[in-house]
């Protein structure tokens, strides 16, 4: 559940910028979640996201709650969807660029 503020603590907006990064233009928002809740499906371990710094970070999070959190990272411009064909991709916004450039 996010926080009642309907802010995620600076902290986290970091880690899932983070870990976003492995993934720009290469996958979705449920891949990202996955990597932060340290998934060991088959994917994310050929893809070696299991070796990012932040993999479960949120590992003691239901999965849903993650993807609630990259939601709230894309609704509030820290991250984007661009589509590859059909499929949805995280890309960086500017915001969210600026952030994991630091």
């Amino acid at each position: 559940m996010l926080p009642n503020t309907n802010r995620l603590p600076d902290d986290e907006i970091k880690v899932i910028v983070r870990a976003a990064d492995e993934i720009i233009a290469r996958g979705g928002r449920t891949l990202l979640a996955k990597i932060l809740k340290g998934s060991r499906e088959k994917k994310v371990l050929e893809l070696e996201l299991d070796k990012c710094p932040v993999y479960g970070y949120f590992k003691a999070e239901k999965l849903d709650g993650i993807i609630r959190k990259v939601d709230w990272m894309i609704e509030h411009d820290f991250l984007d969807i661009e589509y590859s064909g059909k499929l949805p991709m995280i890309v960086f916004t500017e915001r969210g660029w600026l952030i994991q450039s630091d």
